[in-house]
Formats: structure tokens, C-alpha cells, sequence
């Protein structure tokens, strides 16, 4: 039988651990016959036995992450495939924007304008049910982690009103010790990402590469996955350090 995902990376992590195939076995408290089927893609572990293995590799969670990938077809399991069910799941996230600031981190003032723009023929009041949702949603998520980064001229660019207040925001959301902040100054060019990212770590040990599109968001896979959390490196990198980044939110005031 041609190994599988899993078989591959079973292999290449117990390599990279130094480890034979008996030893392995030994540290997961599993049989050396099992392993050697495993390795081969004769037969798929049960969870409580990747659960072993990934720990007696030092995997963080990257053996899970795959053998999800090949039982279900996708890396996350069937609840956490909506982004309310992963944001729900998660620990962290890190997100990434090319032009606004993430939304669960607008303030109703910069959410309104957002919303009013994209949407000019919704009413008044759809706008406000839409600016309410928006700005709760982080208070809703009261144990997650957000790092953002995003252009500077996201919110200098805005009206004088609505970038004090949405500066202001952000500073305390800062505060409260939750969220950290990288803005990418103004003039540098950043080719990536071209739409907003979300890389999501859950509770599980499991990650979710999301990205977010006018008509809905869109939950990659492992491969895509690695390559999309890439560009949010990129991104991460062409930003000023978060002290930097915190004292150029605070001239917006």
C-alpha cells in the first residue's frame, strides 16, 4: 500500500526525533508492529494512539493535525469547520489585513464607515444590527488571543473622528493584555496577503488557516494552509515592532 499523508509524516518526525521504530513504540506505549504498519500506510492509528505519538514526538499538535487531514479530509474537525465554530474552538489567532483593521477589532465608529461604505443601499438600522455584531464579537470571545497587523493608514487615513476613536480602541483593547498590535508604516509596500487572514490555533492543538472575501470566508487546508501562514509571516515582518507600533497608534489620539 503507498504510505498516506500520515505515513510520511510519521516517518519524517520520528526521524527528525532520532528515534527507530522500537523506541518510538516504547515512548508512545504502543507495539512495534503498529508503528511499522502505521509507517507504512497499511493501517491509520485510532486518536488516543496519535494523541501518544504526537506527545512522545514533541510534535505540538502536528501529527494530530495531519491524521485529522487524512480521516476527515480536512484539518479541523466537523464543528470547527465554520468560522464561528473556530473562532469559538481557538486560543489565539493571529490575523493579517492588507487595508482595514480586523474586524473584531473596530470600533462601532470605524465599523459604521466600513459598513456604510461597502453597503450603501442597506439601511440605517441593518448597519447598526451589523456594527453591533461586529464590535461585540472579541467581548463575546473573552479567552482569545488576538495578534493583528495591519497598515498604519487603516486608521490614519480615516476621518479625524473616526480615527481617534478607532486608535483609542485599539489601545485599550492593548491594555486589557489580550491583544497585540503590529502596524505596517506608511510607504512600505506589502504584496501580501491580498485578502485578510486568520490563522487560528485551537485548544485542540489543531490550526485553521481562514480567509475572509466579500461573499463569505473560506477554511484552506493543510497544504494551502502552510503556504497562506507564510504570507502572514511576511506580513508580520514588513511591521514595526509592537512598542513602535503602539507609539504611532497613540499619535492618532
Amino acid at each position: 500500500m503507498t504510505p498516506n499523508l500520515f505515513a510520511e509524516n510519521l516517518v519524517r518526525l520520528r526521524e527528525l526525533a532520532g528515534l527507530t521504530q522500537q523506541q518510538l513504540a516504547k515512548r508512545s506505549n504502543t507495539g512495534h508492529s503498529s508503528v511499522n504498519r502505521w509507517e507504512k500506510g497499511k493501517s491509520t492509528p485510532k486518536r488516543g494512539n496519535v494523541e501518544s505519538l504526537d506527545k512522545a514526538l514533541g510534535a505540538n499538535g502536528d501529527l494530530m493535525s495531519v491524521w485529522l487531514a487524512v480521516t476527515t479530509g480536512n484539518g479541523l474537525p466537523e464543528w470547527a469547520r465554520d468560522i464561528e465554530g473556530i473562532e469559538r474552538a481557538a486560543r489565539r489567532v493571529t490575523i493579517a489585513t492588507p487595508a482595514l483593521v480586523p474586524g473584531m477589532l473596530q470600533c462601532p465608529e470605524y465599523a459604521h464607515a466600513v459598513f456604510t461604505a461597502g453597503q450603501p443601499d442597506t439601511d440605517a438600522e441593518e448597519i447598526a444590527r451589523l456594527v453591533a455584531l461586529r464590535c461585540g464579537r472579541l467581548k463575546e470571545l473573552a479567552e482569545l488571543q488576538v495578534t493583528a497587523v495591519f497598515p498604519l493608514g487603516a486608521v490614519s487615513y480615516m476621518s479625524p473622528k473616526v480615527r481617534s476613536a478607532q486608535a483609542a480602541a485599539l489601545l485599550s483593547w492593548y491594555e486589557t493584555g489580550r491583544v497585540k498590535v503590529q502596524v505596517i508604516p506608511e510607504g512600505t509596500l506589502v504584496l501580501v496577503p491580498a485578502a485578510p487572514l486568520m490563522d487560528y490555533r485551537l485548544r485542540s492543538g489543531e490550526s485553521a488557516i481562514v480567509s475572509d472575501h466579500a461573499d463569505g470566508n473560506l477554511v484552506y487546508d493543510l497544504q494551502s494552509g502552510d503556504r497562506l501562514a507564510g504570507q502572514i509571516t511576511a506580513a508580520l515582518a514588513a511591521a514595526l515592532p509592537e512598542p513602535l507600533s503602539i507609539e504611532a497608534l497613540r499619535s492618532l489620539v
